[in-house]
C-alpha cells in the first residue's frame, strides 16, 4: 500500500503519543520533554538554515515598524530574540505552551541582555487573555502546524492584531516532487531519524515533529484558510528549493 500524500492526511489527527487525550496537553508534555535538546534538532532538520530563514522572514515585517509584537509557539525564543534585534519594536511578547522551553528562552534571552524588551508566558494561542487590538504584528516560526484548533486560533490571533496589523508565519514543507524530494525523503527517514534518537529517548516526539509537517496544509491550502480567518495575503515566498514558506498576511 503506498504512503499516504499529505492532502490525503486529517492533520487534526496528528498527534505525537495518543488519539484519545487533547492534542495540546501532549504537546506541552512532548516540548517539556525535549526542550533541552530542541535548538540541536531544529539546526539538523533545516540544516542550520532556520536562522536564515528567520532573518528574511523578519525583514518583510521592517517596512511596517511594528512596535509591539507578539511571537506565538515562542519555545526557546529565537524569534523573539531575533525580532528584537532586526525590527528593534518597543516590546516582544512570546507565548508558548511548554513552561520548560520558555525556561530555556528565558536563560537565552538574559543572556542577550533583553529580559527588560522580551516577555515570556505560558498561554494556548486558542485562548489569549490579551486585549482586543493589542499587538502590532504576530509571528509564528515553525509551530502553526502545532495547533490543536486552527481556525479558533487564527481568530484569536486576528483579534488581538490592531486593524491593518500584519501575522507573518514561517512552516517547514516537504520540497516539490523530483529528485530533491526522494533526497529529502532520504535525508529525514535515515539521517534526522537516526540523530534524533541520539539525542533524546522519546521516540515519538520526533516521529510527531515529521509527520505533522507532513500531513499540515501549505501554500493555496494555507492561504485559503488564512483568508477564511480575515486575513489578507501581503506576500508569500519559499524557501530553499520550497522546504520552507513565509506568508506574511494582514488583517482586514
Amino acid at each position: 500500500m503506498s504512503k499516504k500524500k499529505s492532502s490525503d492526511v486529517d492533520y487534526t489527527k496528528v498527534k505525537p503519543y495518543n488519539q484519545e487525550e487533547e492534542k495540546t496537553a501532549q504537546l506541552a508534555r512532548m516540548f517539556n520533554t525535549i526542550s533541552d535538546k530542541y535548538d540541536q534538532f531544529n539546526d539538523i532538520m533545516t540544516w542550520g538554515l532556520a536562522r536564515v530563514w528567520r532573518r528574511s522572514a523578519l525583514l518583510a515585517l521592517k517596512k511596517y515598524k511594528p512596535q509591539y509584537i507578539l511571537d506565538i509557539a515562542a519555545g526557546t525564543a529565537d524569534m523573539c530574540i531575533k525580532s528584537y534585534k532586526f525590527l528593534q519594536p518597543t516590546k516582544v511578547t512570546g507565548i508558548d505552551i511548554s513552561d520548560k522551553m520558555l525556561d530555556m528562552g528565558r536563560l537565552k534571552v538574559d543572556k542577550a541582555g533583553l529580559s527588560e524588551n522580551i516577555n515570556l508566558e505560558v498561554q494556548d494561542v486558542s485562548a489569549m487573555s490579551f486585549s482586543d487590538a493589542s499587538f502590532d504584528a504576530a509571528t509564528i516560526a515553525f509551530g502553526i502546524r502545532n495547533f490543536e484548533k486552527l481556525n479558533e486560533s487564527l481568530q484569536q490571533i486576528n483579534r488581538v492584531l490592531k486593524k491593518g496589523g500584519h501575522l507573518l508565519i514561517l512552516e517547514m514543507n516537504e520540497p516539490e516532487k523530483g529528485l530533491l524530494f526522494k533526497g529529502y525523503q532520504l535525508y529525514t527517514k535515515v539521517f534526522v531519524k537516526m540523530t534524533s534518537r541520539l539525542l533524546s529517548s522519546d521516540k515519538k516526539a520526533y516521529d510527531y515533529l515529521q509527520n505533522s509537517m507532513h500531513a499540515f496544509p501549505n501554500g493555496e491550502k494555507l492561504i485559503r484558510i488564512l483568508s477564511e480567518n480575515g486575513f489578507k495575503l501581503s506576500k508569500y515566498r519559499k524557501f530553499t528549493f520550497g522546504v520552507c514558506s513565509m506568508y506574511l498576511v494582514e488583517k482586514v
